[in-house]
């Protein structure tokens, strides 16, 4: 009976979400009476600053010389060593260190993308309120470290 009961419930759930969503599927995208404003920032697409990532990473010194700063160190994954046989765990090393190069250049490039994004961030504000959020920042960072004091003279008394 219970059997039924939960058959009957999953199936009338079933046709509840079909039937809204092709209801849902019906209705027109609202529009709107003003037309949209052009920005005067022209923010490039996912697909543009990947293709000129790619030809930038082709050409750039840079990464080369970066990306060999850091050594690929073999490691496995948490708890993996309880289990895998030699021969898995040398895979696992090869796997690793085919995408450590790739993915490293990787990181640089979301670092740099973060950097530009951050100074355009930054150009946006005049010099008042450059001067605000370097005194907010500043006011954050001295609290955090008497935080910090605090907490270690807390640790050290207990």
């Amino acid at each position: 009976m219970t059997r039924f009961v939960s058959t009957l419930l999953t199936a009338s759930m079933i046709l509840l979400l079909v039937a809204c969503s092709t209801a849902y599927a019906q209705t027109e995208p609202a529009t709107s009476e003003e037309p949209v404003k052009s920005q005067t920032m022209i923010i490039p697409k996912f697909g543009e600053i990947l293709q000129l990532e790619i030809k930038d990473q082709a050409e750039s010194e840079a990464f080369r010389g970066l990306k060999l700063e850091k050594r690929f160190t073999r490691r496995l994954p948490n708890f993996f060593s309880q289990v895998v046989t030699t021969v898995q765990r040398d895979k696992i090393y090869d796997i690793q260190a085919a995408y450590f190069e790739p993915l490293e250049i990787l990181t640089l490039r979301l670092e740099r993308l973060k950097a530009e994004r951050d100074a355009q961030i930054e150009a946006v504000l005049d010099a008042n309120q450059k001067a605000k959020v370097e005194a907010l920042v500043k006011d954050a960072a001295e609290r955090r470290a008497a935080n910090r004091a605090a907490n270690a003279t807390d640790a050290d008394a207990n």
